[in-house]
Formats: C-alpha cells, structure tokens, sequence
C-alpha cells in the first residue's frame, strides 16, 4: 500500500510539471510573481550572499511550480541594507557581463562573475522562468575620470531569461543617500523583451520618483510592463510603499511588478501587483518580519489603446481584494518617517467644506461633506508646491489632499490611525500646467498602510494643462491621506543626462590640463 502511495504521489509531481505551460505572444495574460523578502546578515559577505541566495533559489522553484514566467525579487535583497564603506566593498560585489555578451553565468566560466550570480542563472535555467535581481556591482575603470580606487561601483538590476542567460543589465540613475555607489555618466534606460511577446522596463526604488528612467520609459519607449526592485522607506502622509507603487502605476498605466525588501522596524515593507487603472491586483505592507510570494496572472497591456487615450478622462476604482492588514493592537508597526506639513498652505477641517487653497500660483478647489466628526482625529486640507528635500535630493513637488492629523498643530499631521470620522463626499480638483513633465499619481492611506478603496480620478487635457479631479462619494472612515500627489520635474534637476554629461566633460578637461602642469 504504501508503494502505492509513493507511486501515486511520484505521478502527481510529474504531471504537475508537464503540466506547466509557459504563456506565449499569444496568450492574453502572462504570470507574474514578486517576493517580499526579510534579508539575512551574516558573518561575512560570503555568508550572507550565500544564504540569500539560497533562499532565492526556493522562492524561484516555487514560483516556477505555480506557473509563473517571471519572478522579482526586492533592492538588497542578496547583500542586505548593511553594505560597508566604499573601501571594503570588493568581496560583497560581482561583475555583471552586459546583456550584448550574451552571456550565461551557470554554464560559462569567461567573465569572473560571483558564484551568486551563477547560482541564480542556473535556478532560472532550471526552473524555466525569467529572474530579476538586484545586487551591488563592480565595473574596473580603465578610462579617465576615474574614482580614485579605479573601480566604479553600481547599485544594479540583473534579467535572467529561462536559459539563465543575462538579459539586461540596470544600473541605479537616482541614489538615496547610498554613498558606496557610483552614477552613469548618462542614466540608463533599460528594458527587455520576452518570449511571452511582453516587453518590460526595470529601475530601481528611489527611481520612480524621477522622469529618468521611468518616465522616460513610459512615455518615450512606450513600455507597458515594469519590473521594480525596491527598499522604500515609507513617508507619511504621501510616500509609503503601498501607495507609491500604486499611485505611479495608475498615473502611467502600466503593470508593476514591485518586490519589497521586508524589514518594517526600520520602514522598509511593502510589495505588490498593480494593473494601472485597472487598480491593485495583490499588494501586502507587512507590519512583522515576513516573507512572501505573490503570484498574480496579469492582462497584457494593449499598447496602442494606452497610449492613444494616455490623458483621456477617465473613471477608475481601485479594487483590492487580496491584502495583508495590519494586526491592530499588537507591538508590532512600520517605522514611518514624517514629512514637515509646515512649509505646506493649509486650513483645518471642522466640517462640511467649500474653499480654494493656492501657493504659488498652484491652486487646488476642495468641496467635503462629513457624515459624522470623530473627535479623536483632526483633519487639514494642504496644498504645496515648491521644491523639498528627499534625503539630500531637491524635487519639485505639488501636492493636494486631505490629511490627518493627532491633534490641531500642524506638527501632528501625518498621523496614521484610526478614526470613525465618516466622509460622505470629497472631490479635490487641481490644475496642472505642463503637464507632460510631471508624474500626477492619486494618492491615498488608510491606517493599514494600504490604499483607501472605492474613489474616482478624472483627468481632462486642454492644450498645455490637465484638470484632475480626484473623487469619493462613497461614506468613508478611516481615511489618513486622500489626494493628488505631483512630482514637478521643471523644478528639479530633471535633466540628469545633460547634468552628468556636462560634469563628466568638465572633469576629463580639468584632469588633461592638470596632466600637463
């Protein structure tokens, strides 16, 4: 009896893998997975990179066994958040062959790369399925300028195919105070096709808050699909994970693959699936240490309906089914950061609402209706536009919302919490001028962390402008952020390709006359 059984369950694993069917250019859909993933570190670099990768290599046959053609996997994720000063970090790097040599690490030994990189080749080869990772870099300068130590170091995306083959190769354009690492002279704007007729940009985390590379992509390449390893430090009231990944999805409408580097008590959770305007296919923002796998069968994107009716308006809702929640009344939380709402313009919300609110010629009209006033919570109506600060970056920023607060200072809104006041209507409208250089993302928080349900965005193009109405008629509690968030790419150094190409020319013409002193 018992051989039986073993000669049962033997059969039952095989056709399970007979029974994977990779998706074609002719399916409609294809499957996505994403990992939400706690690193490990270790003694040593050798350690860490090893138990990581280990790791890796199951959630890559797990993925394969539930069908999916591509995996994701988060920012760090093989080395950890703890890289070392620049000086020492040699043995936690590897060499990355770009994707015009063609080359498959599992089973050609030409280029020096790390047995990491070997490992997660022969997984994808293995396992039949395209892997994106993340790992540091290290590329020897031969020409000049070079960094003093004649090494550049990256911050970089790597794209397996199903043959374990180097597919693309992305080097970070928009580094968040990660000082061990070098920038392209020009940004990089990376993408690659795949044998499910799919298309896919990658950047990485801090990236999606700038037009290189992933507006540049969307709108210029027309890629519909994205691949996004990130480390996110969440924000309030307007830049947690969630509703970042969410609220850049829908403004560009396209698909994100978004894989999360989970470790909420330093403000790094946060994964998912999103389906542009279609809203959010799966997304989590743990509170705890916690690994996942999400594994979503997406719609492809037809690219000529997106892009013919890009600014078009449109009535969309968000649709989330499948979430993790918060456990309310535990220890455990998200480390947040908190943006000063002070240089904000702002009026406190006492009840049913109708006002027009400027700064700097940016002017935002807010009509609300509230059912029922909880007195534990207040709310601000803000709006702002002028440049900040995203660590030692300056961006231009306009922004309008609804946001809460613990108490009436201004200093206490970007609270996250519960509340049983009850919106019966909201419909916050804004214009934007030059729009085609902004990223205009609805933006919206429960106290979950994840994104409110069951509202409306609208937007109207008229010549050089775009009127956006965002909209909720639906009786809403709970509510911490609801709003429109814009990056203004006018007011910051949007132009990086110009900026470091002028610098790079700059520096090779100091150094030729310096040779000749």
């Amino acid at each position: 009896m018992n051989q039986q059984c073993v000669i049962v369950y033997l059969l039952l694993v095989a056709c399970t893998h007979l029974s994977h069917q990779k998706s074609t250019p002719d399916s409609s859909t294809y499957v996505a997975a994403v990992v939400e993933y706690p690193p490990i570190h270790s003694t040593n670099s050798s350690e860490t990179l090893r138990i990581n990768s280990d790791a890796y290599v199951e959630f890559i046959k797990n993925a394969s066994l539930r069908n999916a053609d591509i995996i994701v996997f988060p920012e760090d994720g093989l080395t950890t958040v703890y890289l070392p000063i620049r000086e020492k970090m040699e043995e936690w790097t590897t060499i990355i062959p770009s994707a015009s040599a063609n080359y498959i690490p599992c089973s050609q030994n030409t280029n020096e790369v790390s047995e990491t990189l070997k490992k997660i080749s022969c997984a994808a080869r293995d396992n039949n399925i395209y892997v994106v990772i993340n790992i540091a870099e290290k590329a020897p300068c031969y020409d000049v300028p070079c960094p003093r130590d004649k090494v550049f170091y990256y911050n970089s995306n790597v794209v397996f195919d199903r043959t374990g083959k180097i597919i693309a190769r992305y080097r970070k354009t928009n580094l968040f105070k990660e000082y061990q690492f070098n920038v392209t002279t020009i940004p990089e704007v990376v993408s690659f096709y795949t044998d499910f007729g799919v298309k896919f940009g990658t950047f990485i985390c801090f990236d999606i808050l700038f037009h290189e590379p992933a507006i540049e992509l969307t709108r210029n390449h027309q890629v519909t699909d994205f691949v996004y390893p990130t480390a996110w430090f969440s924000e309030a009231p307007f830049l947690t994970a969630v509703q970042t990944q969410m609220g850049w999805s829908f403004a560009e409408n396209v698909n994100l693959l978004a894989s999360g580097y989970n470790r909420p008590g330093s403000g790094n959770a946060g994964s998912g699936i999103y389906l542009g305007r279609r809203g959010i296919g799966k997304a989590i923002m743990p509170t705890a240490m916690h690994k996942d796998l999400l594994v979503l069968e997406i719609s492809k994107i037809n690219k000529e309906a997106k892009y013919n009716n890009n600014y078009d308006p449109m009535d969309s809702s968000t649709n989330q089914k499948k979430v993790i929640p918060f456990h309310h009344g535990t220890n455990q939380h998200v480390f947040l950061k908190h943006e000063s709402i002070k240089a904000y313009q702002t009026s406190s919300l006492k009840g049913n609402a109708t006002e027009t609110i400027c700064q700097n010629d940016f002017c935002c009209d807010f009509k609300v209706e509230i059912a029922k006033v909880d007195p534990n919570t207040k709310y601000r109506l803000v709006v702002f536009n002028g440049d900040r600060f995203y660590g030692d970056v300056k961006a231009g920023v306009r922004t309008c919302g609804i946001i809460q607060c613990s108490n009436d200072s201004i200093s206490s809104c970007g609270s996250v919490q519960e509340s049983e006041t009850i919106f019966s209507n909201i419909d916050i409208m804004a214009t934007f001028h030059n729009y085609k250089n902004s990223l205009i993302m609805p933006s919206t928080l429960n106290p979950d962390l994840l994104p409110l349900k069951n509202w409306t965005f609208l937007d109207h193009t008229h010549n050089d402008h775009i009127h956006v109405n965002m909209i909720s008629n639906m009786r809403t509690n709970n509510l911490v952020t609801f709003g429109i968030y814009s990056r203004n790419f006018n007011k910051n150094n949007a132009n990086r390709t110009s900026f470091y190409t002028v610098n790079y020319f700059v520096i090779l013409l100091i150094t030729l006359l310096l040779s000749k002193l």
